[in-house]
């Protein structure tokens, strides 16, 4: 209604504007007429006519003048109209992009989320984890660089991957020092994140903070560079909100990480356990199974692993286990999967690749075992090997993986009895071949210089390595002392040769010849109830007692009782020349047996050369 009235109005004016001018023009049409020659002479005087025509000139000019202000303040009104119509459509268009840009920011973070959860739903893996985390926050935050630090149980930082370039790298090949780390430790100090912006060059660099619930902090470090950028900082806190979230987000990963990690591998070595081992061993017999693919098993057992527990102690133990599945983590193809199987027998399961291929890899573990060496918690240099076995999965004589796994038993079983420190393969029911050794075997030997050096096999703790105390003469001691002075010249002069020029080496090498010869002499001494610089005992002294009375007068004194045994010798029985030879023979075959158990690496050649003294009797066991 009130709208008709004001378009009423407005029409009202605008008649009386339009028809005072029409009426002022017609009366002064009718003034002129009467006061031209045509009008009659006698016309009378028309006063209101002038009066009329005053009048509507008056209000012509006023309705003029009104009509101008009421178009200038219309035209005024209208431009005013329109610049605020102008601003309204900036600030709407400016709210509008900002809002949108709000909501697309809104949706990555959503999407890198909803990534990042997928990938933590199907990966187990730590690195497989963060670098699927990884290449989420370098898509979302555009940025040139992303890494991730883990603290450690002492509050220190490691670097855990890097993403540059699209590539992610992990630990080995990523270094300490490859990524600036000050605002790392800032922002773990202070348990929130910590950002750096140069506004000459534009490089900005954001760490954020994560944790998870059982303690484990880390930091996610970004940086790219925003000089192209100058709305970034207007924008610089919902952006960090947004990176912090999905740091957030690798935190809960790494839970779940360390909770399957717990349930599927074992404390002490790191290593998948027995029951993740069946699992993968089912699984991957019925892969091969069905499609034909190639599938070998490797086991291995640390040689005397528990003469090692009994005579360094158990802890020494725990650190030969965990250094040798750190070699076959670290080692082992991309397509193996280590396991602890139980003590200290591990195994690989090799998926793709026949009994030869496993072979090979197996070998290439165990000359990298037998050149590693092992220290315990006093460091002393340990011996340490491995024996393999290695069997290849084949469906037709095999139901299923059980049978595979026996066969790689026996094959360890045969390695074991025939040397150890060696590769078996199992090419049957009952039959096996050994791999033939790779590696320089006298790497082997050096490393282990820091062995007591008398070869001597390891013996349980609490065992006598002595043999009981006898009696002999004065004269065989000096004899066997001499053969002992012998050996040590002996040892001395072969560990000389496989030492080299290396001087180091030969003052250690000086100071073990010592230490074993002080060693021997002394345990000779005890075993022969004396010492080399000891006086005989008096009641032994009677040698020289008798042989001054035999030369005085041998006939004229009576042999007593006590003296009977010293004065008076049994004469030897003659031996043939055959009975020579078996002697020797057996002492040969008894040395060579024994020999056999200190150098369990020697081939059967060398076996046979030592039996007949060819064989270099410096070399040290192997396991």
């Amino acid at each position: 209604m009130a709208r008709k009235g004001s378009d009423w109005r407005s029409a009202y004016l605008l008649g009386v504007a339009l028809l005072l001018p029409i009426g002022t023009v017609v009366l002064t049409a009718y003034y002129f007429f009467r006061m031209g020659p045509l009008a009659p002479a006698k016309a009378p005087f028309d006063a209101w006519a002038y009066s009329i025509i005053a009048i509507s000139g008056g209000l012509s000019g006023l309705m003029a003048a009104l009509l101008a202000l009421f178009s200038f303040v219309t035209w005024r009104a209208r431009l005013r109209f329109e610049n605020e119509c102008r601003h309204l459509q900036r600030y709407l268009n400016e709210d509008v992009a900002r809002e949108r840009f709000r909501m697309q920011r809104n949706l990555d973070v959503f999407a890198a989320a909803q990534q990042i959860s997928m990938a933590i739903k199907q990966e187990v893996d730590f690195e497989r984890i963060l670098g699927a985390v990884l290449e989420q926050i370098e898509h979302f935050a555009r940025a040139d660089q992303a890494s991730v630090f883990v603290a450690d149980r002492h509050g220190l930082l490691e670097p855990r991957a890097l993403r540059r370039h699209g590539i992610t790298r992990f630990p080995p090949d990523l270094g300490n020092g490859e990524v600036e780390t000050s605002l790392v430790d800032e922002a773990l100090a202070h348990g929130q994140g910590r950002r750096h912006l140069n506004e000459l060059t534009g490089d900005y660099v954001y760490a954020a903070c994560f944790a998870t619930p059982d303690g484990l902090k880390g930091v996610v470090r970004i940086s790219r560079n925003v000089q192209s950028e100058p709305d970034f900082k207007d924008d610089m806190a919902a952006f960090e909100q947004s990176v912090s979230h999905l740091a957030r987000m690798l935190g809960l990963g790494l839970k779940q990480s360390a909770m399957w990690d717990r349930a599927i591998k074992d404390e002490k070595t790191g290593l998948y356990n027995a029951n993740h081992y069946s699992d993968q061993i089912k699984r991957a017999a019925a892969t091969a199974r069905r499609t034909g693919m190639a599938l070998s098993l490797i086991m291995l057992d640390i040689d005397k692993f528990k003469h090692v527990n009994d005579t360094y102690g158990h802890l020494a133990g725990d650190r030969v286990l965990a250094q040798v599945s750190e070699i076959l983590r670290r080692e082992a193809r991309e397509s193996d999967t280590p396991f602890r199987y139980g003590g200290e027998e591990l195994c690989i399961i090799c998926q793709g690749s026949t009994e030869h291929d496993a072979a090979l890899a197996a070998e290439r573990l165990r000359s990298l075992i037998a050149h590693t060496e092992f220290y315990d918690d006093k460091d002393r240099l340990l011996p340490v090997s491995a024996s393999f076995g290695v069997a290849e999965y084949d469906s037709t004589r095999m139901p299923s993986e059980k049978e595979l796994k026996e066969a790689c038993d026996r094959a360890l079983y045969f390695a074991k009895e025939h040397g150890r420190n060696c590769v078996a393969v199992s090419e049957g029911e009952g039959q096996f071949y050994a791999v033939e050794r790779s590696g320089d075997l006298g790497s082997e030997i050096k490393r282990r210089m820091g062995l007591a050096g008398d070869n001597s096999p390891l013996k349980p703790a609490g065992e006598s390595a002595l043999e009981p105390a006898v009696n002999v003469s004065p004269s065989e001691s000096a004899t066997v002392r001499a053969k002992l002075g012998e050996s040590i010249d002996a040892l001395a002069t072969g560990l000389a040769e496989v030492v080299g020029s290396d001087a180091d080496r030969a003052r250690i090498v000086d100071s073990v010849v010592r230490e074993a010869a002080a060693f021997l002499t002394q345990n000779l001494s005890t075993r022969l109830k004396g010492t080399p610089d000891e006086t005989p005992p008096k009641k032994r002294a009677r040698k020289p007692k008798t042989v001054l009375i035999e030369e005085a007068a041998p006939e004229a004194l009576p042999v007593t009782a006590s003296d009977a045994p010293v004065a008076v010798k049994p004469k030897r029985k003659r031996r043939t020349k055959a009975e020579i030879e078996a002697a020797k023979k057996a002492e040969a075959e008894t040395r060579l047996k024994h020999e056999s158990d200190r150098l369990d690496y020697l081939t059967p050649e060398e076996g046979e050369q030592l039996a007949e003294g060819k064989a270099p009797s410096k070399r040290l066991r192997a396991s």
